[in-house]
C-alpha cells in the first residue's frame, strides 16, 4: 500500500468537525456541547434565574430582617445545590439536608441545657451587676448589654466545657455518617455547620437562648421554597424522563460503536496502533459508553420513588438496563478486537519499507519485555512464516471478515437505531393519546429486528464456514501429511471478533424483545405513583460513590482489600477461632473496636474531632467549617484539592470585590445596582457550577461561596439594622475570609498528614483486590466450562450445576454460550486452556501478581513470565503484560544466570 494511499484513506476518516473548526469548537468538550444544547440552557436559565432571586430577597429591608444574619444562606445552597434535578430528587435532597440541620440544632440545645444547669449562678448575677451599673443613665442599656455578651463577660469555664463535649460528640456523629454514607454528605454538612455556630456562640449567653439558629433554617426554607416553584413550573423534568432520555444517549453510543467496527475492518492494523486518530477514536468511544452506563446505574435508584406520568413507569424503565448492560459489556469486548489487532507480536511486518528496521526492533523490544523463551521466539518466527508464505495473514482475512459481518453489523446498527427511535418517542409524546407514532417506531423496529434474526441465522449456518476457505488448501496438505503445523492464529483472531459479534447480536435481540414487550404491554399515558419509600435508606446508606459526592474530595472505594465473597467464605482466622462463652465474645468484642480504631474511617472520625476542637477554642468558625470540608478519607491528591480550594477562594475574593465596587461603589451597597450586575456574574458561576468537570468542582464551589460570603456579609453589615457584630465590608470581609479559609487548609493538612496517606498505595492495593477478584472469576468461569460437559440433576451436589442456564449464559464468556454441552466436552482433550497444569499457573500468576501489589514486595525472576511456553497459546499476553507492569513498579529479584541457563536448556531440548 502506498503512503499516498493510506495518506488518503486515513485524510477521508477523518471526522467532519476538523476540516471547518469553529470557535466553539476549540474549546473544551464540556463548553462547546453545553452552549450548543437547548437542554443545557434550560437548565442554566432555571438555576440561574433562582440563584439570582434568592439574591435579590436578602436587599429589602424587612426581608432581610426576616431572614435574619444568615440571609444569604439562600444564596449559597442555590450556588452549593442548585435546582438542576427533578423535583422528588430535589426533595429528597433537601430532606436529608434539613434532617441535618435539625439533628445539629437538636443536640446543641441538648448542650445548652446542660451547660445552664452547670453554669455557676453567683457569677452570672454578678456579672449581670456590673452590666447594670455600667449601663445606669445610658440611652441604649441594651445595646452595652449586647456588647458585653459578644465580648464574652458572661463565659464560664464548666458550661464552655459542656458546649465542647457536645460539639465533639455531634461532629464524631456527623463524622460517621460522611465516611459510612458519602450519598449523606450534605446532611452530614450542614449538620456539622449548625452545631458549629450554635455551640460557637452560645457560651457567650448566660441565659437560654434556643432560637440562636433561627435564621438559618428561614434561608433553607427560602430557597426550598424559590427552588421548588421553578422546579415544578420552569422546564419541569422527572427522573422518568431524564433517564429515557440518558437511555437514548446510550442507545446513540452503542450504535455508533458497532458501526466503528466498519472502519477499524477496513483500516491497515498499522492504522490502530497507539496514538492514532482511528485508535483514539475506539478509545473514546468506550470512555463514552462507560461513562453514560455509570450515569444510568447511578440514577435508577430512585425512579420507584416518584410521581410521573407517561406510558412506561419506573420499573418498566429500569427493566431496560437489565438487558442493555451485558450489551455493553459485550460491544466492549467486541470493540478491544482494534487493540488485539495493533498489538506489536502480532504485527507480522511493517507497513512501509522504509520502518523495516524501527519496526523489528520494536517487535524485538515487545517480544523480550514479556520474558519470550527461544522456543517460543522459534514458534512465533515459523508462525509469521507461514502466514505470509500461504497468504493468511490477518491483514489477508480482514476483508473477508468484513464482507461475511457486514450484514449482521449493518442490522445490529438499525436495530439499535430502531430503539432509539422507539425510546425517544415515548420519551417525548407522553401527553398524546394516540399511539399511531409509537405503532410506527414499533413496526420499524419489528422489522429490523427481523432482518437481524435474519442475518444471525445465515451467518450461523452458512458465512461463518466461509472463513475456512483461505484454509482449505492447508488442510489438504495438513490431511496428506505435507504439513504438520498450521498457521492458525489469524483464523482464531478472526473466530475471536465473529463470536463476539455474535453475543453483541444476541444482547440486541434480547433487548430488543423487552423494550418490544414493553413499548407493546404500556400503550397508554397515566399518572404513576411511587411503589415505596422502603428502598429510600438503602440508596441513601450505600457506600458507593455517585456523580456530586467527591465535591468535597470524597474517595468512596476504601484503601483496604475488598475481599471476594470466595475469600470470606473460605478464608479463617489463622490466631484464634469462633468465640464460644461470654468472655470470648466480649474479649472478641474489644478486639473488634479495637481493629476498627486502625480502619481509614475510624482515623478520619477522630482527626475530625481533633481539629474541630482546636479551631473552636479560638472561635474561628469561618477556618473551623473550612478545615471541616477539607478533611476527608482519601483523597487522590491532596495536595492538588488544597491548591484548588485556595485558588477557589482567591478568584472568588477578587470577583467579589469587584461586584461589589462595579454596584455599589465605597457605600453600603445600592440594591438596584448590585441586582444588575450580581445578575451577570450569577449567570458565568452557575454554567460552571453545573457543567465543569468533576476535577475543577470543588474550586468552582469555593468561588462561588467566597463570592456570596462577599456580597453577603457586605450587605448585612451594611444595611440589617441592629446588628451585633460587624464583620466587616469589602475589603475587611475579603481578606478576613482569606485568612480564616487558609488556617482552616493549613489545620486539615496537618492532621491530614499525620500518618500520611499515599494515594498510589490506595491505588495499588485497589488494583491488588481487584487481581484477587478476577482470580476468582477465572476459576467459576473454568469450573462451568468444566462441569457443563457432564450436565447433572442432582438438585443438592454443587453449587455449579444448580444455577439455572440463564445466569451459566450471563457468566460464561463469548463463544462458550454457543458450544453445545457434548461438542464442548469433546474439546477438553483437544485445547490446551483446559490443561491442569495451565489452570494451575495462571491462578498461581493471579496470586503472585496480586500479592505482590498488596504486599510491596518484588516478584522473582525465575517465576515464569509468559505463559505462552505453557501454553503455545495467545491466550498469556494480558496475564504476562501485568506481570510485568507489577515487576517495575514493585521490583525483581534477580536469579543469577538463570537467563542463560534457560536459553541453554531450550536450545538443547527444542523439538525440530
Amino acid at each position: 500500500m502506498s503512503s499516498e494511499k493510506v495518506q488518503g484513506k486515513t485524510s477521508s476518516r477523518l471526522p467532519p468537525e476538523s476540516k471547518g473548526n469553529t470557535f466553539w469548537d476549540k474549546l473544551p468538550p464540556w463548553i462547546s456541547s453545553n452552549v450548543r444544547s437547548w437542554k443545557s440552557w434550560k437548565v442554566l436559565l432555571r438555576c440561574w434565574v433562582v440563584t439570582w432571586v434568592c439574591f435579590v430577597i436578602m436587599l429589602p429591608d424587612k426581608s432581610l430582617t426576616t431572614l435574619g444574619n444568615t440571609a444569604f444562606f439562600s444564596l449559597l445552597l442555590s450556588i452549593m445545590l442548585p435546582p438542576n434535578m427533578p423535583v422528588q430528587l430535589f426533595m429528597i435532597v433537601m430532606t436529608t439536608l434539613v434532617l441535618g440541620v435539625a439533628l445539629g440544632w437538636a443536640i446543641s440545645c441538648a448542650a445548652m441545657k446542660a451547660a445552664l444547669t452547670v453554669r455557676d449562678q453567683t457569677l452570672v448575677q454578678q456579672t449581670l451587676q456590673k452590666e447594670v451599673q455600667s449601663a445606669t443613665g445610658l440611652a441604649n442599656p441594651e445595646a452595652l448589654f449586647h456588647a458585653g455578651i459578644f465580648n464574652g463577660d458572661f463565659l464560664d469555664t464548666g458550661s464552655t466545657v459542656i458546649y465542647g463535649v457536645f460539639l465533639g460528640f455531634g461532629c464524631f456523629l456527623f463524622a460517621l455518617i460522611r465516611a459510612y454514607a458519602p450519598k449523606l454528605t450534605l446532611m452530614s454538612v450542614f449538620g456539622t455547620i449548625a452545631i458549629d455556630i450554635f455551640c460557637s456562640y452560645s457560651p457567650l449567653f448566660p441565659f437560654a437562648q434556643y432560637t440562636l439558629l433561627n435564621s438559618m433554617p428561614t434561608s433553607v426554607a427560602c430557597y426550598m421554597a424559590i427552588a421548588l416553584v421553578f422546579i415544578v413550573f420552569a422546564f419541569p423534568e422527572t427522573m422518568n424522563h431524564s433517564y429515557l432520555s440518558s437511555s437514548a444517549g446510550l442507545l446513540e453510543c452503542l450504535k455508533g460503536m458497532l458501526a466503528l467496527q466498519d472502519d477499524v475492518l477496513a483500516s491497515d492494523p498499522h492504522d490502530l496502533t497507539t496514538g492514532s486518530l482511528l485508535a483514539t477514536k475506539v478509545t473514546m468511544a468506550r470512555v463514552s459508553l462507560l461513562t453514560q452506563l455509570q450515569q444510568l446505574v447511578s440514577q435508577k435508584q430512585m425512579l420507584d420513588l416518584e410521581f410521573s406520568w407517561g406510558r412506561w413507569n419506573g420499573e418498566d424503565v429500569q427493566g431496560m438496563l437489565e438487558p442493555m448492560q451485558p450489551l455493553a459489556v459485550r460491544l466492549g469486548a467486541l470493540n478491544q478486537f482494534a487493540k488485539l489487532v495493533a498489538h506489536p507480536l502480532l504485527l507480522s511486518e511493517p507497513k512501509q519499507e522504509e520502518t523495516d528496521s524501527v519496526s523489528a526492533a520494536e517487535s524485538t523490544t515487545s517480544s523480550e519485555a514479556v520474558g519470550d523463551t527461544f522456543l517460543l521466539r522459534q514458534f512465533r518466527e515459523r508462525t509469521v512464516a507461514a502466514e505470509a508464505e500461504h497468504h493468511v495473514r490477518l491483514i489477508d482475512l480482514l476483508p473477508i471478515i468484513r464482507e461475511l459481518t457486514a450484514d449482521l453489523r449493518s442490522a445490529g446498527v438499525a436495530v439499535l437505531a430502531a430503539l432509539k427511535d422507539l425510546v425517544i418517542c415515548v420519551n417525548t409524546k407522553r401527553c398524546k393519546c394516540g399511539t399511531l407514532e409509537q405503532d410506527a417506531r414499533l413496526v420499524e423496529l419489528d422489522r429490523a429486528l427481523s432482518r437481524l434474526r435474519s442475518a444471525v441465522e445465515d451467518f450461523k449456518t452458512d458465512k461463518c464456514l466461509l472463513l475456512l476457505q483461505p484454509y482449505q488448501h492447508l488442510f489438504q496438505k495438513e490431511d496428506t501429511g505435507l504439513m504438520k503445523t498450521l498457521p492458525m492464529r489469524s483464523l482464531y483472531m478472526a473466530y475471536v471478533f465473529t463470536s463476539n459479534l455474535m453475543t453483541v447480536a444476541s444482547a440486541i435481540i434480547a433487548l430488543a424483545e423487552n423494550v418490544t414487550h414493553t413499548a407493546t404491554k404500556r400503550t397508554t399515558a397515566k399518572l404513576w405513583f411511587p411503589k415505596g419509600m422502603r428502598a429510600l435508606w438503602t440508596v441513601l446508606s450505600a457506600r458507593g460513590g455517585a456523580d456530586g459526592e467527591n465535591v468535597v474530595g470524597e474517595d468512596s472505594q476504601p484503601e483496604e482489600t475488598i475481599e471476594a465473597e470466595d475469600s470470606k467464605r473460605y478464608k479463617l482466622d489463622p490466631d484464634s477461632r469462633p468465640p464460644k462463652n461470654t468472655s470470648q465474645r466480649v474479649a472478641n468484642l474489644i478486639h473488634k473496636v479495637y481493629k476498627w480504631t486502625k480502619t481509614p474511617e475510624a482515623l478520619f472520625t477522630f482527626r475530625y474531632v481533633v481539629v474541630t476542637i482546636a479551631l473552636w477554642l479560638p472561635g474561628v468558625i469561618n477556618a473551623l467549617i473550612m478545615a471541616q470540608t477539607t478533611m476527608n478519607i482519601y483523597a487522590s491528591d491532596q495536595v492538588f484539592n488544597y491548591v484548588v480550594r485556595l485558588g477557589g477562594t482567591f478568584v472568588g475574593a477578587i470577583l467579589g470585590m469587584v461586584c461589589w465596587y462595579i454596584g455599589a461603589s465605597t457605600g453600603n451597597g445600592n440594591p438596584y445596582g448590585l441586582a444588575a450586575i450580581t445578575a451577570a456574574f450569577l449567570l458565568v458561576f452557575m454554567f460552571f457550577r453545573l457543567y465543569s468537570p468533576p476535577q475543577y468542582l470543588v474550586g468552582v464551589l469555593m468561588t462561588g461561596a467566597t463570592f456570596t460570603l462577599v456580597l453577603g456579609y457586605s450587605w448585612i453589615d451594611g444595611n440589617l439594622p441592629g446588628i451585633s457584630l460587624n464583620v466587616g465590608l469589602r475589603w475587611d470581609i475579603t481578606w478576613r475570609r482569606w485568612v480564616l479559609v487558609t488556617i482552616g487548609s493549613a489545620a486539615s493538612f496537618i492532621l491530614m498528614m499525620l500518618p500520611p496517606k499515599s494515594g498510589c498505595k490506595a491505588v495499588r492495593l485497589r488494583n491488588a483486590s481487584t487481581i484477587s477478584g478476577l482470580s476468582y472469576l477465572y476459576s467459576h468461569l473454568t469450573s462451568l466450562w468444566l462441569s457443563s460437559a457432564e450436565p447433572s440433576d442432582n438438585k443438592n451436589g454443587d453449587i455449579l450445576h444448580q444455577w439455572p442456564r440463564e445466569l451459566r449464559e450471563k457468566f460464561m464468556a463469548g463463544a462458550l454460550i454457543h458450544l453445545e454441552p457434548t461438542l464442548r466436552k469433546e474439546t477438553l482433550p483437544h485445547t490446551y486452556v483446559l490443561n491442569p497444569h495451565f489452570i494451575s499457573d495462571v491462578i498461581s500468576l493471579f496470586f503472585l501478581v496480586a500479592q505482590s501489589l498488596q504486599t510491596g514486595e518484588p516478584l522473582h525472576q525465575a517465576q515464569y513470565k509468559n505463559l505462552s511456553d505453557r501454553l503455545h497459546y495467545h491466550s498469556g499476553y494480558a496475564l504476562n503484560e501485568l506481570r510485568t507492569v507489577v515487576a517495575n513498579l514493585c521490583g525483581e529479584v534477580p536469579l543469577k544466570g538463570f537467563e542463560q541457563w534457560r536459553e541453554v536448556y531450550d536450545r538443547s531440548h527444542i523439538l525440530v
